[in-house]
């Protein structure tokens, strides 16, 4: 099993924040790099969300919003054959009336064998990754911009 959790402070009231995530949810190619293209799913796929990313489409489906303790939590499909199944949780704290912390990551269950030998180098570039998502996701509330490592990549793809 895989289970990475990263967290960062954004300096946004925790009530702006929650609704930036919950409403947002569907659009993270605005603020994500790695992620050309997302889309609210469609009743008939049964996602709430479709992703493009750099490694493939993934479908994500809400599995939890908790409103009250500010916890998200989604399915992931679309990974390797060898992942049974994820749930990324998003989970905010109120650290001061402007300040938020966010701690995010996913949980993985992986095949035995083939999965445990997996595992290694997915979660290395999970742990690389997870920051730098909570970069892009911060500075986006923050300042209503992509981060310099997104506008990068939306200026290679003109």
């Amino acid at each position: 099993m895989i289970d990475i959790k990263a967290k960062r402070v954004i300096n946004k009231p925790i009530d702006e924040v929650w609704k930036f995530i919950v409403e947002e949810f569907p659009n993270s190619h605005e603020w994500a790099a790695g992620t050309p293209s997302c889309r609210k799913g469609e009743a008939s796929e049964d996602f709430d969300r479709v992703c493009d990313t750099e490694s493939g489409r993934l479908m994500d489906k809400i599995t939890k919003i908790d409103d009250e303790n500010h916890l998200l939590q989604f399915s992931v499909t679309g990974l390797p054959f060898f992942v049974r199944s994820v749930v990324s949780t998003w989970a905010l704290n109120k650290i001061s009336d402007t300040q938020s912390e966010i701690t995010m990551g996913p949980r993985i269950e992986v095949m035995p064998v083939i999965g445990t030998i997996m595992q290694i180098p997915m979660k290395m570039s999970l742990q690389k990754l997870y920051p730098e998502l909570l970069n892009d996701l911060a500075i986006y509330i923050e300042t209503g911009k992509p981060s310099p490592r997104k506008q990068k990549e939306l200026e290679r793809r003109k």
